[in-house]
């Protein structure tokens, strides 16, 4: 009886390590994308991401549930954040390096800890504040360090924003997801409303989207909208069924670790001594917050 009650808390973590490594692959795919603009490739990500999860709700039967009024509101900011996630994001993969980016934007858990409490009543434990503290710190290292000690530049602070929009969108989809709405549901309107904003973005600021490009290119976007997008992100909105916010935020933080490695491979970004020891506490800290939560769970189970 127990192992039931835990069972969709480890179906939870098992979906959140899919999508780290998924979202592991993002920055790299951004960077291939060369003749795309942020908020071009931003509505083609987004654009293929939703067309798969509509295939995948008509194919299966599954019922996108009539919206209440309240609902529908929620969805459609999750759907603006998202979309305007993609875009920063983007922006500060192109112009600052991979390892910024991707550590910056991870400082979404430190922003949910302070914000749960107060707007979904979710409070943070001791030992979720200890690995929210630990990485951050470890992002700190790795930033100010990739930024040689000067003022962040505004592929940095977009970085920073796109945390910031991050940490908003998975608390409306915590919220949604414990109300009772299906994964496939919820991205299915998520990812189409994020589509069109996404679209308008792109055309009233002159990024002009429908253009020829090269196969690298088109690779890129598909891969980018198909593996951190599609599988990514969707496994994440599955898993905020069961995983409390910020625990849903701390583990990703495997992410720059991983595109991190990649981009050392892919493009020489060779990590410092200081970069490394970064790394190693933001390892920690997913540990201690996920492990941490697993004991967690495990007590109420057994009241």
């Amino acid at each position: 009886m127990e192992g039931l009650k835990l069972l969709p808390r480890f179906k939870g973590v098992s979906a959140l390590a899919i999508a780290s490594v998924s979202f592991g692959t993002s920055a790299i795919l951004i960077r291939y994308a060369t003749e795309v603009t942020a908020l071009s490739l931003a509505f083609f990500r987004l654009l293929i991401a939703a067309v798969v999860m509509m295939i995948f709700v008509c194919s299966t039967r599954s019922l996108v549930r009539k919206l209440t009024a309240t609902e529908a509101f929620f969805v459609i900011m999750s759907g603006v954040m998202l979309s305007l996630h993609f875009a920063a994001f983007i922006f500060a993969v192109k112009f600052t390096t991979v390892a910024n980016a991707t550590f910056l934007v991870n400082t979404s858990p430190v922003m949910l800890a302070v914000l749960s409490p107060v707007l979904i009543k979710e409070r943070t434990t001791s030992r979720e504040g200890v690995g929210v503290l630990a990485a951050t710190l470890g992002v700190l290292l790795v930033a100010d360090v990739g930024n040689g000690f000067r003022a962040f530049s505004y592929a940095d602070i977009s970085a920073l924003v796109a945390a910031a929009f991050l940490s908003l969108y998975s608390l409306i989809g915590r919220y949604l997801r414990l109300r009772g709405m299906s994964t496939a549901s919820y991205t299915a309107y998520v990812y189409s409303i994020a589509t069109i904003l996404a679209l308008f973005l792109a055309e009233t600021l002159g990024s002009k989207p429908f253009q020829t490009y090269d196969t690298t290119n088109i690779i890129a976007i598909v891969g980018l909208a198909l593996v951190p997008t599609t599988i990514g992100h969707t496994l994440y909105n599955y898993s905020l069924g069961s995983v409390k916010a910020v625990t849903a935020n701390l583990f990703p933080l495997l992410e720059p670790i991983l595109a991190s490695a990649f981009a050392v491979l892919l493009f020489g970004e060779i990590p410092t001594l200081v970069q490394i020891v970064g790394y190693l506490l933001i390892l920690f800290a997913v540990v201690i917050v996920v492990t941490g939560s697993s004991v967690e769970q495990q007590t109420k189970a057994l009241c």
